[in-house]
């Protein structure tokens, strides 16, 4: 795996950068932030979102379901004591014409993409200072 380097642009806005991209996380204003770009927990949903998406959208290409896009909406629910992300709502859009009987099939898949499995076998987090 490719090092993922973060660091402090200005007050809470961080550049993540990695493989020579960079994406911009930032509080809102009404979390002390400038908004500036994506809070860590919207990062977090839309690691999912995408990951959903582009696992359903492979399964619909290779089975010739191509009528339109795949599309996720995703939907946070914040928790306190912790805080965290208590829920993520998610809605998949399908192709036009995807049969229903199919539907199971395509959650599997979703619900087998790595981040969603990640969020359900949490991985071992080590912190060190340096």
């Amino acid at each position: 795996m490719d090092l993922i380097t973060v660091t402090r642009k200005s007050d809470l806005e961080f550049s993540i950068h990695v493989r020579g991209r960079d994406v911009i996380s930032d509080m809102s204003v009404e979390d002390g932030g400038r908004g500036a770009g994506f809070s860590p927990a919207e990062l977090l949903a839309g690691s999912l979102g995408v990951c959903i998406a582009m696992m359903v959208q492979g399964y619909c290409d290779r089975t010739g379901y191509t009528e339109g896009d795949v599309g996720v909406n995703l939907t946070l629910e914040l928790a306190d004591d912790p805080k965290r992300v208590g829920a993520i709502v998610i809605d998949v859009e399908l192709p036009d014409g995807f049969p229903e009987d199919r539907i199971d099939a395509v959650r599997r898949i979703a619900e087998r993409c790595t981040i969603h499995e990640t969020l359900h076998h949490p991985p071992r987090v080590d912190v060190d200072f340096v």
